[in-house]
């Protein structure tokens, strides 16, 4: 049974609106790692672990629609409505850990809301984020809105903690002093990227990250940024090699890919980043770029080694998977299941990559995210915002 706090309803509304920089403030990286091991632990196969989470709505951003073109591509500009609704039940165990006790803020017993998120290939040049997104918190009693949250660095802040989480999960029985000393490869510059190496450090040690991107000057900025991290994610950093390498540089590509222990693809391409073949046995590979059937970092061959974890049923229809759907059904699928399964026990990580009999010696973690971890997130977000006095309340 679900735990209630009775309140008598006022007539009036007071809603919180959070910008982004006070959530950054009221977001630390082991915040967002937290926060993504309740929600994800929620989201099981069979139901039961108190998330509710309806199918996300899209909308195609085309200019080229109002001119009548109907030839051109395939566009990669969307924006999604992703609703969600988190419910902690009495005796579920939403995950294998204790809510960090260093991370204030409990999560609420229901959580309610919706995230509007876009995705505009173009923003960069206009110097805008490339996602941008928000979040609506309902009051579960009364049905109100009670906050609207920027979320686009609460996104990739949240995207970054699942992927965290994932390589946490394939390293597990790996032995301690091997994953002391990882070399993390990342396809992208963006904050995606840059909250990827962030949060895989609070999991696994780092020695070596390379950052890998069309743009040189963006790589270096970000290398630049991550070098003037402060508090933890200073310490982390600072111990850590970081180089940087344009993607056009296919053997400088390929040599940082056959030592990668870590890869990270953070991009909108539809085109595979590198191949599947360079990769070394025992490497963990988070995609968290693509998101339509259209769209494709990664390529066959890699999917075809690797034991697959999904966020969500809806990453098996993204073109990275497309390979899993060609599988006999005869034969044992690569895709193991959901992570939020595999945070409560449910499924083992490295249950084929580690078995000889099966050809599979990679995993690879497939998000596209999911509301579940966007409203849990905002709600925290929300809590410690109201306890520091940030943001500003209106009447509605």
């Amino acid at each position: 049974m679900i735990r209630r706090t009775v309140k008598a309803l006022s007539k009036t509304n007071n809603m919180l609106i959070l910008s982004e920089a006070e959530v950054r403030q009221c977001f630390p990286v082991r915040a967002a790692i937290e926060c993504s091991r309740t929600a994800l632990s929620s989201l099981r196969k069979d139901g039961r672990g108190g998330a509710i989470v309806p199918t996300r709505i899209g909308l195609p951003y085309d200019p080229s629609i109002c001119r009548g073109d109907v030839s051109s591509a395939p566009s990669t500009d969307w924006s999604l409505f992703k609703p969600a609704a988190y419910y902690r039940l009495n005796g579920a165990d939403h995950s294998s850990h204790e809510f960090d006790s260093t991370v204030k803020g409990p999560i609420d017993d229901v959580i309610m809301g919706m995230k509007v998120v876009s995705v505009r290939a173009n923003n960069p040049a206009i110097g805008k984020p490339t996602v941008p997104a928000t979040v609506m918190l309902l009051d579960p009693e009364s049905g109100e809105v009670s906050a609207i949250v920027a979320a686009t660095y609460l996104t990739a802040a949240r995207t970054a903690a699942g992927s965290a989480l994932a390589t946490e999960l394939a390293f597990r029985n790996i032995p301690q002093e091997l994953k002391a000393a990882l070399t993390l490869v990342v396809f992208g510059a963006g904050l995606q990227a840059e909250l990827h190496i962030k949060s895989i450090q609070h999991v696994v040690r780092l020695k070596e990250v390379v950052i890998v991107n069309r743009s040189l000057d963006r790589a270096q900025t970000l290398k630049d940024r991550l070098l003037q991290a402060e508090g933890d994610e200073h310490c982390l950093v600072e111990r850590t090699n970081i180089s940087t390498m344009l993607l056009s540089n296919i053997e400088g590509v390929r040599r940082a890919v056959q030592k990668a222990d870590v890869i990270v693809t953070a991009t909108n391409t539809c085109v595979p980043l590198f191949s599947g073949n360079w990769v070394k046995p025992g490497c963990h590979i988070n995609g968290v770029g693509s998101f339509t059937p259209q769209m494709k970092e990664v390529d066959d061959t890699l999917v075809q080694r690797c034991e697959v974890l999904v966020d969500t049923s809806e990453a098996l229809d993204v073109g990275d998977l497309s390979y899993l759907k060609s599988i006999d059904e005869n034969k044992v699928s690569n895709n193991i299941g959901l992570i939020g399964d595999a945070l409560v026990g449910n499924v083992k990580v490295g249950k084929l990559r580690d078995d000889p009999t099966f050809q599979i010696d990679c995993t690879f973690y497939k998000s596209v995210g999911t509301a579940i971890q966007d409203v849990v997130s905002a709600q925290y977000v929300s809590k410690m915002a109201t306890l520091n006095g940030m943001g500003m309340s209106i009447e509605i």
